[in-house]
């Protein structure tokens, strides 16, 4: 680097006329800052290079955020999608149930106490009548409930009329050991009472069969088929004819 010290016009003229190639001071600053000295250039590549670090690493960063905010949105909307096929699916057994329940009612009617009379005892002067008594949260009443279904689907054609009802509405205090209970009910009377699923071979065993073989061992008046009703019937006109004839 070249120093100078500060010169007059006078000086400057002698220094040209003995051939001398003099600089001004001003233009070796402005040399000076426009080069830079070693040191001063060697710091500001030592900052170039920090800011361009700087800025690579708040790009790494923006990638990364980029990429989360990306998943995150994915992960949301298959989250949506999720949930909705949810509520979709649940509304569609929701349905489903609703339409089973309908069907099951076609051929079983749940009772009340204050229905009991209506739907029971008098039903019960002109048809044969089985009760099923339950309560809820029973595993033996469910099944049993659900095999009844199917006893009344299967004789839906038959006189016999199926009726459920809570043990509890109907009997005060009636025992919960009892439960399930299926009453036969005719002319306005008990027939018999079956406590427990175990009549009718338990958990396990209980089916349409065995339901039938052991409510038809008291009487063969319940769960007839047509063509058993058919030939009742006309067994009954034949002896009426017979008295008649006498």
């Amino acid at each position: 680097m070249k120093t100078t010290k500060q010169t007059t016009e006078w000086d400057e003229v002698l220094q040209k006329k003995f051939g001398n190639n003099f600089v001004k001071e001003e233009e070796v600053k402005e040399d000076e800052q426009r080069k830079g000295t070693p040191r001063t250039m060697k710091k500001e590549e030592t900052n170039v290079a920090i800011f361009e670090h700087e800025r690579d690493d708040e790009n790494d960063e923006n990638d990364e955020d980029e990429e989360e905010l990306e998943f995150m949105k994915s992960y949301r909307e298959k989250r949506i999608a999720e949930m909705l096929f949810m509520q979709k699916e649940e509304k569609e057994d929701e349905k489903e149930e609703k339409n089973n329940n309908v069907r099951r009612n076609e051929y079983v009617m749940h009772v009340s106490h204050e229905q009991w009379t209506k739907e029971v005892t008098e039903v019960s002067r002109s048809h044969p009548v089985l009760v099923l008594l339950t309560k809820e949260n029973s595993k033996a009443c469910f099944t049993l409930e659900r095999v009844m279904e199917d006893v009344a689907r299967t004789y839906r054609t038959s006189r016999t009329k199926f009726r459920r009802a809570e043990a509890r509405d109907i009997i005060p205090n009636y025992p919960e050991r009892n439960v399930p209970t299926l009453i036969l009910y005719r002319n306005g009377d008990v027939v018999e009472n079956i406590v427990g699923i175990e009549q009718f071979g338990g958990m396990s065993g209980v089916n349409t069969e065995t339901v039938r073989r052991r409510v038809r061992m008291k009487s063969d008046e319940f769960l007839m088929d047509r063509g058993e009703e058919e030939a009742k019937e006309a067994e009954k006109r034949r002896e009426k004819e017979t008295a008649k004839n006498g």
